[in-house]
């Protein structure tokens, strides 16, 4: 229900999931699923145009789990998120939940493309996964990271260049998260 799984199959903390329905009952029911799954905190990735979809999503996630508890950090749909708001905002908000050992759900929209390349970069930078061995291991979730190169052609730009953007971000998360933590 609501693609929702592990960022691997190994993962015990990070898990990825679609945005709940529209409506406040869909919302509710999505967060009632949730805290079945003893999920305690939410990283929301949905950009300002698709929460204006919903009556107040994001209070609504504060009510139910904690100010301190949600994340927000839209990412525009069949884009990568940038290097900065992974790094010191995304990552650090997934390592606090870790070093709690409170599960939490990351969410986009379908939970495809954004979900699968933030959780990719989970793997890469705080569980120490390759680039590649993340983007399979998210990929047999049922999320495909390379959901922005695949939609690349359809902005005018070309898929191998997102594909290459996509591996410096997991390098370059990498990287800030070994010296950072």
């Amino acid at each position: 229900m609501y693609k929702f799984a592990p960022a691997w199959e190994n993962e015990q903390i990070v898990f990825g999931a679609a945005r709940p329905g529209y409506t406040n009952k869909d919302v509710q029911d999505w967060i009632e699923f949730m805290k079945c799954q003893n999920i305690k905190r939410v990283c929301c990735l949905l950009a300002n145009q698709q929460l204006a979809s919903y009556s107040n999503l994001l209070d609504t996630y504060k009510q139910e789990f904690g100010n301190q508890l949600v994340c927000w950090t839209p990412i525009a749909d069949f884009h990568l998120c940038d290097l900065e708001t992974l790094t010191e905002k995304i990552l650090p908000f997934l390592i606090e939940a870790n070093k709690e050992n409170e599960k939490v759900v990351v969410h986009c929209s379908g939970g495809i493309g954004r979900t699968g390349h933030v959780l990719a970069a989970w793997l890469v930078s705080v569980r120490g996964l390759s680039n590649q061995a993340a983007i399979n291991a998210v990929k047999k979730t049922g999320r495909n990271p390379y959901e922005a190169a695949i939609a690349a052609v359809f902005r005018g730009r070309n898929p191998l260049t997102v594909v290459k953007e996509l591996n410096a971000l997991l390098n370059d998360c990498r990287l800030a998260v070994n010296k950072t933590f």
